[in-house]
């Protein structure tokens, strides 16, 4: 069977930049400019012929298309990831070594992440470090700083400060270009949305 499919580029362009509604916040995740998230999303309205998007000045909103489209196209990756580690378990098997540097662990709950228990699986080894190079020489998997940047070559998360509460600083999470996506990077994600959650902070 032909399967006639748009690429899986710029699925992973719309589906980013569709969970955060914002064509910057998914560059950063993807690694690439705000510029090449929306020239892939163009190019996939262009191929469906169908608006996922409607541009507003100050952000996106979803086409009743794109709300459509979006879940279905989540779950094809989540099956895309499962399918991947029964074959392959320790692509996603192996357990990180976060790097996290000493302003960002001051602001986290005390000794996280090492009390955390969702994380035990996920988690090998915490190093206490600023240093983004540290991920390109393979020392670390990822890294949680409070701001800096641009990372270049690396993928950026931004999350909201837990203690700024006028927003001037932000919590990053760094790590290789497609590392975002896996389960370890998921698993930590989802914990410091819980952590930002609870000093009364909105998720982004």
């Amino acid at each position: 069977m032909t399967y006639r499919l748009p690429s899986l580029n710029t699925l992973r362009a719309f589906e980013a930049a569709a969970r955060h509604l914002s064509f910057k916040t998914a560059a950063g995740e993807l690694g690439v400019t705000p510029g090449a998230v929306s020239q892939q999303v163009k190019k996939l309205e262009g191929s469906l012929g169908v608006a996922l998007f409607r541009r507003l000045p100050h952000g996106l909103l979803l086409t009743g298309a794109g709300e459509t489209y979006l879940p279905r196209i989540t779950r094809v990756f989540e099956d895309l990831t499962d399918a991947t580690e029964e074959i392959a378990p320790d692509i996603n098997g192996r357990k990180f070594t976060l790097g996290l540097c000493p302003k960002a662990a001051a602001v986290l709950p005390e000794a996280w992440p090492v009390r955390r228990e969702a994380l035990q699986p996920h988690i090998r080894q915490v190093i206490e470090t600023s240093d983004i190079e540290c991920i390109r020489r393979d020392e670390i998997d990822c890294l949680i700083r409070i701001g800096g940047g641009p990372y270049g070559d690396l993928t950026l998360v931004e999350l909201p400060h837990p203690t700024d509460r006028n927003g001037a600083s932000k919590l990053h999470f760094i790590c290789k270009n497609g590392l975002a996506d896996c389960r370890q990077s998921k698993a930590i994600l989802a914990d410091l949305d819980a952590v930002i959650l609870s000093a009364g902070h909105s998720p982004p």
